[in-house]
């Protein structure tokens, strides 16, 4: 996965496949980086965490034609020039529950058709 879509500050935990009915899907769960601090999402500087809000998942592009979803639990980090808020997700713009990649995704084959 560091070689399709790499994060800094981030890694890939687990990743798992599973069946829903006649569907499959991937969840790929996302963890922070120990040594690492979030980042503030207003001044993109590192922030020492508060705490974690509860897990969410976001639509990633499909591998193989199978539905893919990044499952991570954000923290809230404490800035010194912002205060308490949610770290910057370099995968996500705001509550969207899309991926950027997928964003740009189906942009691409919205142009072609």
């Amino acid at each position: 996965m560091n070689r399709i879509q790499h994060f800094a500050g981030f890694v890939y935990q687990e990743i798992r496949l599973l069946n829903q009915g006649e569907y499959l899907r991937i969840d790929i769960q996302v963890e922070p980086h120990g040594a690492m601090d979030g980042k503030c999402a207003q001044c993109l500087k590192g922030a020492p965490g508060y705490d974690r809000l509860p897990k969410r998942c976001w639509l990633f592009v499909p591998l193989w034609g199978i539905r893919t979803f990044f499952r991570y639990a954000p923290r809230r980090v404490n800035c010194p020039e912002h205060g308490i808020g949610v770290e910057h997700l370099p995968w996500s713009e705001g509550k969207r529950p899309v991926t950027t990649t997928m964003m740009g995704f189906l942009a691409r084959w919205g142009r072609r058709l």
